[in-house]
């Protein structure tokens, strides 16, 4: 590889990688077509390792236009999801599954 190469790819990792400075574990759950909790408060300006489970029979998508993530949950798994370090405010979040029926929220503060 070039050093040019390299450089780049280290320029990439950080804006892919987690940060190192994530906060404490936090986490939702999805079953029977609900989640828990339906709003989740978190530290602002901190960078979340959030762990989303899956309790019911049928797949679930963890979808946030306002967080730019978006992520299917088998049943019966629990995934990561990674959140940004966040501005205080109010963040939605559904189950583009259930056509939004499922619906929850991210506060930070």
């Amino acid at each position: 590889m070039t050093a040019k190469t390299i450089a780049s790819l280290a320029i990439l990792a950080l804006f892919v990688a987690p940060s190192a400075h994530a906060a404490d574990d936090s986490s939702l759950r999805f079953h029977g077509g609900a989640v828990e909790p339906a709003s989740l408060t978190l530290p602002a300006n901190t960078p979340i390792k959030l762990l989303v489970t899956n309790s019911g029979d049928t797949a679930v998508e963890f979808e946030s236009f306002e967080l730019h993530r978006e992520r299917v949950v088998q049943p019966g798994q629990t995934i990561t999801v990674y959140i940004p370090a966040l501005a205080p405010g109010t963040y939605s979040f559904i189950d583009d599954f259930s056509n939004g029926a499922v619906k929850g929220e991210i506060v930070s503060r």
